[in-house]
C-alpha cells in the first residue's frame, strides 16, 4: 500500500521515516492556521434551549405549588362537608328540643288553666256566703264627716 507525505506526494517505503516539512521553515505551502469564527447560531439557539429550560422548571414548580393547593382544598372541602353534617344534626336536635319545650310548655299551660279553674271552684265552694256580704258593704259609703265648728 503507497504511502503519502502531507503535500499528496508518493513516499518511498524504503526508508523508515517520510520526510515531512518543519513548520519553523517558511515554505509556500505552509499557511498560518484560520481563526475560525464563532459560531453564532448555535450559541443563539443554545441560549434560547437554556431560557426555555428556566421557563419549564418555572412552570413545573408552580404546578407543583398548586397541585399541593389543590390537595389542600380538598382537604378543606372534606372537614367543610363533615362539619356541615355536624351543623345538620344539631339543628334537628335543636328543632327537636324546641318541639319538646313548646309541648311541655303547653302542658304546663293547660295544668295552670286547670288549677286556676279549681282554685276557682274551691274558691266559690267556701266563699259564697262571704261574697254576698263584701258587695252589700261595698254598695255603702261612709257617711261624709261634718266639718268641726270653728271656735272664735
Amino acid at each position: 500500500m503507497p504511502v503519502f507525505d502531507e503535500n499528496g506526494n508518493q513516499v518511498n517505503t524504503d526508508e523508515e521515516f517520510p520526510k515531512m516539512k518543519d513548520p519553523e521553515e517558511g515554505g509556500e505551502g505552509f499557511r498560518p492556521p484560520q481563526k475560525k469564527q464563532f459560531p453564532v447560531l448555535p450559541a443563539i439557539l443554545g441560549i434560547v434551549a437554556l431560557v426555555l429550560a428556566v421557563v419549564a422548571v418555572v412552570f413545573f414548580l408552580k404546578a407543583n405549588t398548586l397541585e399541593q393547593e389543590v390537595e389542600i382544598l380538598k382537604k378543606m372541602k372534606a372537614q367543610l362537608a363533615t362539619s356541615e353534617v355536624r351543623i345538620q344534626d344539631l339543628v334537628r336536635e335543636n328543632q327537636k328540643a324546641k318541639a319538646e319545650l313548646s309541648q311541655t310548655k303547653a302542658e304546663l299551660d293547660s295544668m295552670k288553666a286547670k288549677n286556676q279553674a279549681l282554685e276557682d271552684q274551691l274558691a266559690k265552694k267556701k266563699a259564697p256566703p262571704a261574697t254576698k256580704k263584701a258587695p252589700a258593704q261595698a254598695d255603702k259609703k261612709p257617711a261624709p264627716k261634718k266639718p268641726a265648728p270653728k271656735k272664735p
